[in-house]
């Protein structure tokens, strides 16, 4: 069916309406989550704010130009089929990533809870006694110094996952001696080597029969 080419545009505006509009619940529905992910992270990690808003940017221009592809296609007769951008309905289910990805999900919970205590807990108590003690020039330095450990945390995260990935995965270096495959690989010549002696052995068996 085709759609109002004038409702197209308004919903191109919004990340994942205009696809959702038509039809391509799974493809609006991933761009949605993107952004909505980006805003929570920028929400509870305030260094991040600025990359969450390159996210949305991102997402933005990806969603609007790719409302107009999909009309393009529909209108021509070629529509592609409707999927998640991150393959987490058709190919991979939820339930099967969370099997797999446990610990993942488990660390990226502590984290949010360990800095949700900290920026409510420490940072809370430090921010009251860094406006009630005016004069007091240590309050300060330990206030300043603690607002700026989320920053240094994932700054340092960012630069060991940099570094991972550059490095790459390492493959493991297989001894010789200790490959399990060796004897297999030289069972055709023992075979070989068995099967002249015998015929050997067999023509002197034969030998001292006459």
């Amino acid at each position: 069916m085709k759609k109002n080419g004038i409702l197209t545009f308004c919903f191109a505006f919004i990340p994942g309406a205009g696809e959702m509009y038509q039809g391509y619940m799974k493809r609006g529905l991933s761009l949605v989550m993107i952004c909505a992910a980006a805003i929570a992270l920028g929400s509870l990690f305030y260094p991040l704010v600025g990359f969450a808003f390159a996210v949305c940017c991102v997402v933005w221009m990806y969603s609007f130009f790719d409302t107009f592809n999909l009309r393009s296609q529909l209108l021509a007769g070629a529509a592609p089929e409707d999927d998640y951008l991150f393959h987490l309905g058709y190919d991979v289910s939820l339930e099967r990533l969370l099997k797999t990805r446990h610990k993942l999900f488990g660390w990226v919970l502590v984290a949010v809870g360990l800095y949700t205590l900290y920026d409510e807990l420490i940072m809370g108590f430090l921010r009251e006694l860094y406006w009630n003690s005016e004069n007091n020039w240590i309050i300060r330095v330990i206030y300043n110094i603690m607002d700026e450990v989320p920053t240094v945390l994932i700054c340092l995260a960012l630069i060991a996952l940099g570094a991972w990935l550059v490095r790459g995965p390492q493959q493991k270096k297989q001894d010789p001696a200790g490959d399990p495959f060796e004897p297999f690989e030289q069972l055709p010549g023992q075979l070989d080597a068995f099967s002249g002696y015998s015929e050997k052995e067999d023509e002197n068996h034969d030998g001292d029969a006459q």
